[in-house]
């Protein structure tokens, strides 16, 4: 019976049925208590799930209960990496017995060295890799590999596995990006003419691109001109009008930039690039009219990152019942990446704070993973005072401070309570900041000449 159980939660996990996967782990344990199996088959689910702080959790209960293997570790590794937190997945992950010739192991190793390239320490990322490419030269392990050698500066190397790549044709323009933003175009030049697999329009527009965002606007002003050749896109125009007035052109700047608003068909940009170039043509020219980003909402439904460009937009031109609008009105997909939740809460909390909702704030706040609230700290520190929780907002200190727009809230907070030695705290530590790394050390010290009595004592 048992055994029967076990093949039932393996079949229901290997086929995606979750849900019930969890239930039948639930009766398992409830019949045979939490061995090995109950272990695996949760962590399993939970991997699945991207609960990763409750893999974490369960793998060292395992641990406690003198469950100790080389998946425990795996697993438990494969849960911090979820997390970005790749110290902690290489430490668990090296747990295992990497030194046994077991290609079950081949995962393991792969993972340690994906760790040491999102940690940017491409030279262990390569030794790890190139363990795993004597074994099975996958296109991902080859293409990852390669893309460190790149990172180094070892750009034949990094063409000799480039080179190996060219029969997967979904490999093509990935690779002449990373050429390109490693400034080989040459090279880039040379596995375009080899596939023919990219057009000579969509390798201008990654260079165009590559070379304006990192602000070499001269450098980028002939991509862009032979991309917009073939490519209808906005996001093109809108860098191309930048640099028209940059260079004080702004005759042709505005011709393109009222080009761009006229124009709502989406064609060769994503819906992110279109929305963004197009919110920005508006700020330019002094538009806010509601009727123009309503001819925007088709575009916002399906992408969270151009949705919150719109919201955006709203904030910042006090268009208070069209912001209501979109959050309640229009529907839009979840965050799908890191950087769109941050920014979609980023403005979320902005407006709850310029309409007072400060309750609002503080719950939201409460509510976020732990590992975004980084993100939101000066939020919640706001919103604290305005509820004036003064006692909140000092013991807010460890995490917001060295910031000196941050260190004018805590002194404010200070102040009322009279907790004087927190305030002298506070001005030891940002007489001690590197304004350089700092922000707002200026302001703070400005605040302070403003406010604070000349006869208060600094101990």
């Amino acid at each position: 019976m048992q055994e029967k159980m076990q093949d039932l939660i393996i079949e229901q996990i290997e086929n995606d049925d979750l849900e019930n996967a969890e239930h039948s782990i639930q009766e398992y344990c409830f019949e045979y208590g939490k061995d090995e199996f109950y272990y695996m088959a949760s962590s399993d689910v939970l991997l699945a799930n991207e609960e990763y702080d409750y893999v974490i959790e369960l793998m060292n209960d395992a641990l406690e209960d003198g469950i100790e293997n080389d998946i425990v570790y795996e697993r438990l590794g494969d849960a911090y990496f979820g997390l970005q937190d790749f110290e902690n997945a290489i430490q668990s992950f090296k747990q295992c017995h990497l030194e046994q010739d077991d290609p079950n192991l081949m995962h393991t190793i792969y993972m340690i060295g994906l760790s040491y390239f999102h940690l940017q320490d491409y030279d262990h990322a390569i030794s790890y890799f190139e363990d795993v490419l004597l074994e099975n030269e996958t296109p991902e392990v080859l293409y990852n590999c390669a893309v460190s050698y790149l990172c180094i500066g070892k750009v034949s190397r990094a063409m000799d596995y480039f080179e190996k790549l060219l029969d997967n044709d979904y490999l093509i323009e990935p690779i002449c990006q990373e050429l390109i933003f490693a400034n080989c175009f040459d090279e880039a030049d040379q596995i375009a003419q080899k596939t023919n697999m990219i057009s000579s329009a969509s390798l201008s527009r990654i260079k165009a691109d590559y070379l304006f965002t990192n602000n070499r606007l001269d450098e980028a002003l002939p991509y862009i001109l032979e991309a917009l050749k073939e490519i209808n896109s906005d996001a093109l125009k809108y860098n191309l009008a930048s640099i028209y007035e940059k260079n004080n052109d702004f005759d042709n700047a505005n011709i393109l930039f009222h080009e761009i608003i006229e124009n709502y068909e989406l064609k060769d940009d994503e819906p992110f690039d279109f929305v963004l170039a197009h919110t920005e043509a508006l700020k330019h020219l002094n538009i806010s009219n509601i009727q123009y980003l309503r001819c925007l909402e088709p575009y916002v439904q399906d992408n969270c990152g151009a949705f919150t460009l719109l919201l955006k937009f709203a904030l910042d031109h006090d268009l208070d019942d069209y912001q209501d609008y979109l959050l309640n009105d229009v529907n839009h997909t979840e965050p799908e990446s890191d950087s769109e939740y941050i920014f979609y809460m980023m403005i979320l909390l902005d407006i709850h704070l310029k309409h007072k909702r400060y309750e609002m704030v503080v719950d939201i706040f409460d509510h976020i993973p732990k590992e975004y609230q980084t993100y939101f700290l000066t939020h919640k520190l706001k919103a604290l005072y305005q509820l004036e929780d003064y006692e909140g907002v000092i013991g807010m200190y460890d995490d917001v401070m060295p910031d000196g727009y941050n260190a004018i809230i805590i002194l404010k907070a200070c102040l009322k309570l009279e907790r004087y030695s927190v305030s002298n705290r506070l001005f030891n530590d940002m007489l001690q900041v590197d304004p350089e790394k700092v922000e707002g050390k200026k302001i703070f010290w400005e605040y302070v000449v403003d406010h604070v009595d000349s006869s208060f004592n600094l101990e």
